[in-house]
Parts: C-alpha cells; structure tokens; sequence
C-alpha cells in the first residue's frame, strides 16, 4: 500500500502544488490522479519516487517512510512510465528493456530471458522487435517498450504519468485495453496520472479527483465519482454527460430481468444477439439491446439464462443510478 500523510509542495515564491494531500492508495489497484492542468498530479507521481521533494508530509511504502530510502535505491524498484517512453535512443529495443535488470547486476542470461518475456507480454515478438532501435518503431510500440522497461525488475508499483495522452485515439484505445490484460496478470499497484475523464473511468479502480491547488476534490471509485459527485467542482468536472458515462461502471443486476417468455419480438423475425453476462454494465447491456432484433438482450450466469433485460428496464437503470436513487 503507499500512504500519502499531507503530502504538501510549494515551489519558490509560494505557490502550492499540492495542499496536504492524505490518500491511502491499495494494493494491486490502480490508482487514478485525475484533474485539471496545474493541479499538482505529476507533482505528486514525482514526490512517491523522490524526483520532486516534499515541502512537508511523507510518502509511505508498505509501512516505510521513503524518505529515509536512497532515492536511487527507491527507483530501481518503482517502474515509471510517462508520455512519450524516454526510450534511450542510442539503444536497441532489447538494451532498452533491460537497463533496470543490467543496473541490477543481473547474469546475462536471466537478462535476455526476461527481456523475451517482457516483449511478448506487451504483445512485441521478441525475434522482431529485440534488435530494433526505437526511430523503427510507431508510437504505440515505443509506448509498450516503455512499459516492458516499467516492468523489468517486477517493481511492485508501477507510476504512470500520462503514457497514453501523445498517441492517436485508436492506438489510445489500443493500448489502454493493453494496459488493462496486463494488470490482470501482473497485478501491480499502479498510480496512474491522466487528465481525462473516460480514461480514468475505464482503467480505474479508484480516482483521486484534485483540483486547482492541489487539494483533493474527492476519492472514490468510478461508480461514485460519476453518480455521487462530493463536491461542486467535481460535479462540472465530470460533466453533463456522466449519466452515459455512468452506464459503464453499473453493472446488470437479476433484479432488473423480466422472465424470457415475457418479452416478445419487436423486430419481426431474426437471431437474438449474444447474450451477455450478469454483472455485465449496462453499456455493454445497451450496445446488444441495439443489435437485437427484440429490443432487448438474454442475461445469462455462466450458462444458466437468467432473463431478459429490455430497453425500458435499461433506462430505469441508468435514471435511477444517475439520480441517486440507486445506491446498490
């Protein structure tokens, strides 16, 4: 777990980056900074590794202060990511990825057996891409070779700041789900920086919203900060728009299924559409209600059936999530 305890930074002449922020960020969860430009989030990413000093405050790792840590020492077991790799470019993808576990005084061998592993994990055939220089690579690649380094020594916190916010949103979309089969594997805890809502929303565990100053808005899960906005700022941050947002993080649940036989074809004759899993959300619910040729869509419980969510059950959902009436 990393505590921050009133974490605070004010550069010279006064102005203050970070305003006694206190957080308690999990094990093996992602952690999302999320704000607005200038408020404190890198700030913050750069004070847990040491590349930033604390005005006052402290940064705990599993229970040790990283202050009385050599920072050196402290980094070597961090992974960081930021926008736009960093990649050394006088060396080759492979040299690249295994600068961390070479500082370590790894033997070669176990060097190159993990710099194969690490390649194909972020989807990069070893063979291909091992000897190349990173001027070879598209941004994408450079991205997953960045993470590869990130993750070299399996450093149990990965810090990433902003990784994806320089690549096009295709390749942006691409690499989140990336990022997203990776952390079901590796399980790292990860404090993660962006500025943007539906990215914070999609990888996110929970989010940490800052606001101008540095001070925390709110902490939550996305569910929470979506429907449950804690203060006035977080409600304009998130926007008009959160209840469609919201249909992402509100799972289907048994109590809004109407029984099979009761929900008749609206489309004339046609396949139903897959069906989808409860606890599912209710966007995936929406995208194959809209496919199918009955205006609603089968829920199933592995391969039990357990009913049929229709339309206007969905938007019963969704009102009630978006209007508090839905707590559960």
């Amino acid at each position: 777990m990393i505590r921050l305890d009133s974490l605070t930074k004010r550069w010279p002449g006064g102005r203050v980056a970070v305003d006694g922020l206190s957080l308690d960020l999990m094990a093996t969860e992602v952690s999302m900074l999320l704000g607005p430009s200038g408020c404190g989030k890198t700030t913050t990413l750069k004070m847990v590794n040491r590349l930033v000093q604390p005005t006052a405050g402290r940064v705990l790792l599993d229970g040790r202060d990283t202050a009385d840590v050599d920072p050196v020492e402290l980094r070597r077991g961090l992974g960081y990511v930021i926008q736009g790799v960093g990649l050394f470019p006088h060396l080759r993808v492979g040299a690249n990825v295994a600068t961390v576990p070479r500082l370590l005084g790894w033997s070669s061998e176990r060097v190159r057996g993990r710099v194969d592993e690490l390649l194909d994990l972020v989807g990069l055939e070893p063979a291909s891409f091992r000897d190349r220089w990173p001027f070879e690579l598209s941004g994408g690649q450079r991205q997953r070779v960045g993470v590869a380094r990130a993750l070299a020594a399996d450093p149990p916190v990965l810090l990433m700041d902003e990784p994806f916010g320089a690549l096009d949103p295709e390749n942006r979309t691409r690499l989140q789900d990336e990022f997203l089969r990776l952390q079901r594997e590796v399980a790292k805890t990860v404090v993660f920086v962006t500025h943007d809502l539906d990215e914070a929303v999609r990888l996110g565990d929970r989010i940490a919203v800052l606001g101008p100053g540095g001070r925390l808005e709110q902490f939550g899960t996305p569910a929470e900060v979506l429907l449950r906005p804690a203060t006035p700022f977080v409600a304009g941050f998130v926007g008009a728009d959160r209840g469609i947002m919201a249909l992402s993080v509100t799972p289907v649940t048994a109590a809004r299924l109407q029984p099979d036989g009761a929900v008749p074809l609206s489309g004339g004759e046609g396949q139903d559409v897959t069906p989808v899993p409860l606890q599912a959300t209710l966007a995936e619910a929406l995208a194959a209600i809209l496919r199918s040729a009955r205006g609603a869509v089968t829920v199933v419980d592995g391969e039990r059936a357990c009913g049929v969510l229709t339309l206007e059950a969905l938007h019963e959902a969704g009102r009630r999530a978006v209007s508090g009436e839905d707590r559960g």
